[in-house]
């Protein structure tokens, strides 16, 4: 099948969920690139990028993304829970400031390095939701004890994480590669044992590379490498969905900072 322009995907996109959920009010929203679905604004871009990575299963995949915005736009139960009831389904999220989701203007979200920030999620079988501001308030809880918890939950889930290591001619590991498709691979940067468990393999400060939520880049800091790892991560970023940042970064033994 032909590549798709924008403006032919949106038509399509259109066309499939008026067929799968005639009930449903779907057309162009204003914003650049971006559908409005029963009333809530979506963007586009990151379905369009997997559409182009699958294009046999675009069907399949527009079809369950408009099922979670159904959802989501007649409600969750969630958004009336109290903490206690899904405080370990908590999670830190890293994205970009320059995020599309018109739903990120209301989300607790804080800065990290660059224009990177952390966002606070409810992990659910098949759906990531942002948590509010108004989640916050209700739960009388700060920004500090929800980053607590999500951290304390990530490294939870993190403790038996494979991962995959390449190495040079000489036989050293010089890059260090996690992926596991949860969604949350880019946050495990965050973890706070990160540095000291890959450092001995790695050296000190090592590079990593976060270009989009579903994979944790860890390599040495050296020219050669990262000028090898750069060029990828580049292309990572244009071409994948749920884009994070093209930047090297680097890990030291004080936490993340922008690799110059």
């Amino acid at each position: 099948m032909p590549e798709l322009t924008r403006n032919q995907f949106t038509d399509q996109v259109i066309e499939m969920i008026r067929a799968k959920f005639p009930l449903a009010k779907v057309a162009r929203a204003e914003e650049s690139f971006s559908l409005r679905v029963n009333g809530h604004v979506a963007p586009l871009e990151n379905l369009y990028r997997i559409a182009k990575l699958r294009p046999d299963t675009m069907r399949h995949d527009v079809e369950r993304w408009a099922v979670e915005l159904i959802r989501a736009g007649e409600g969750s139960p969630d958004n009336d829970a109290a903490f206690d009831d899904v405080k370990e389904r908590i999670l830190p999220l890293l994205i970009s400031h320059a995020a599309p989701e018109a739903h990120l203007a209301s989300a607790v979200t804080e800065p990290l390095v660059a224009d990177l920030h952390i966002a606070y999620v409810l992990d659910s079988d098949r759906t990531i939701r942002y948590l509010q501001r108004a989640n916050l308030a209700r739960w009388h809880k700060t920004i500090e004890e929800l980053h607590e918890v999500a951290i304390e939950n990530l490294v939870a889930r993190s403790e038996a994480l494979n991962a995959h290591a390449a190495q040079d001619e000489q036989g050293r590991i010089n890059l260090i590669l996690f992926q596991t498709m949860d969604g949350f691979d880019a946050a495990r940067i965050l973890l706070p044992t990160l540095h000291e468990r890959l450092r001995e393999h790695l050296g000190s400060p090592f590079a990593a590379a976060i270009p989009n939520r579903d994979i944790l880049l860890c390599f040495r800091d050296d020219e050669q490498t990262v000028e090898r790892v750069s060029d990828q991560v580049a292309e990572d970023y244009r071409q994948m969905p749920h884009q994070v940042t093209s930047q090297i970064l680097l890990i030291t033994a004080d936490g993340i900072a922008p690799r110059e």
